[in-house]
């Protein structure tokens, strides 16, 4: 943005830019349902217009705002957001503003990817005052949004923030298998890797959505279907960390396992590498010996060999555990 630019004059530079034959104008009487309509259909054209090598929806956004979470002034921030300067501007080019803000305000979000009010943006009644958790597959609303909506490159960014809001939520609750899955979700259709929206040329946007939330669900129905039986959180974790990833059943054997592992670090590791405690590395290096116990006695030849990613997982959970992080029973992830 140029500094020198009065409002009026960077209105007029926006309008040229971003929304020469679009009917800016006359969309500024429009309210409700017809006024949502309009401002998606303005993001998901701008998250596809590209300049300077860059969505028009990020370069749009960063008129306003910087590049961080949540929609932060920059250090010299636009005379449209500067009350003096919005002075005087008529009513008319205020109009404008205010329509524009709400359409940069979403091209900001999708852009950097960060949560935002769905009820504002789609229309969808939100649960949570934080607007986290209702970026998860357990919001049918969302899902059959993104699913269905004619908006695709907006419900693509958008899987995008529950694939990376997922991904925090089992980073924090130490479920690497979940974590790891996502982290590195693979199609195997297009034979690409689901990265950041931008990167994704070669798959399909309806196609991209469905990937992540069918990958989400999974996760999801196996979590339930563990917690209908009964399981205790730290159990399920613990089962499908010696699988390795998330399997589509329970599998005695390895709940055996689990159930033994479980016991065994409630009572012989958890807290044990806090402050000084002089048994915190001895602790490890049993546990070790009680992963190999319980492998021998449970499990069938290949299981969680030493040099394994999930003896690995294992052995990071009993270190969370000596730390005293992941005794949360009673919520579920």
């Amino acid at each position: 943005m140029n500094q020198t630019r009065t409002a009026s004059e960077e209105l007029a530079y926006i309008e040229k830019y971003f929304f020469k034959k679009v009917g800016l104008a006359k969309a500024c009487s429009l309210e409700g349902e017809e006024r949502r309509d309009y401002r998606l259909a303005q993001v998901d054209r701008l998250l596809t217009e590209m300049h300077g090598g860059v969505p028009k929806a990020l370069w749009l956004s960063d008129m306003f705002w910087t590049g961080d979470k949540g929609r932060i002034l920059p250090e010299k921030p636009t005379p449209l957001l500067l009350l003096k300067e919005q002075q005087t501007l008529t009513d008319k080019e205020m109009g404008r503003v205010r329509l524009i803000l709400e359409i940069a305000g979403l091209c900001h979000d999708l852009s950097i990817h960060f949560t935002f009010d769905l009820e504002e943006a789609f229309g969808i009644k939100s649960n949570n005052l934080l607007g986290y958790s209702d970026f998860g597959v357990s919001n049918k609303q969302l899902v059959d949004w993104l699913t269905t909506t004619k908006y695709e490159h907006i419900a693509m960014h958008t899987a995008y923030i529950m694939k990376k809001v997922a991904i925090s939520v089992y980073e924090y609750g130490h479920y690497q298998p979940a974590q790891d899955e996502l982290a590195e979700l693979f199609s195997l259709e297009y034979n690409e890797l689901i990265r950041e929206p931008e990167f994704m040329e070669r798959i399909p946007p309806r196609a991209y959505v469905q990937i992540i939330i069918d990958a989400m669900l999974r996760i999801e129905r196996h979590w339930q279907r563990g917690l209908k039986r009964k399981l205790k959180p730290d159990v399920i974790i613990l089962h499908d960390e010696i699988y390795g990833v998330i399997p589509r059943q329970f599998d005695k054997g390895v709940l055996q396992a689990a159930q033994a592992l479980y016991d065994y670090l409630d009572n012989n590791v958890y807290g044990r590498l806090v402050g000084n405690n002089p048994f915190g590395p001895e602790a490890m290096e049993l546990f070790a010996k009680k992963v190999r116990e319980v492998r021998s006695k449970y499990l069938a030849e290949g299981w969680i060999a030493d040099d394994s990613l999930e003896f690995a997982y294992l052995m990071a959970h009993a270190q969370n555990c000596g730390y005293g992080f992941w005794r949360e029973e009673d919520e579920a992830l």
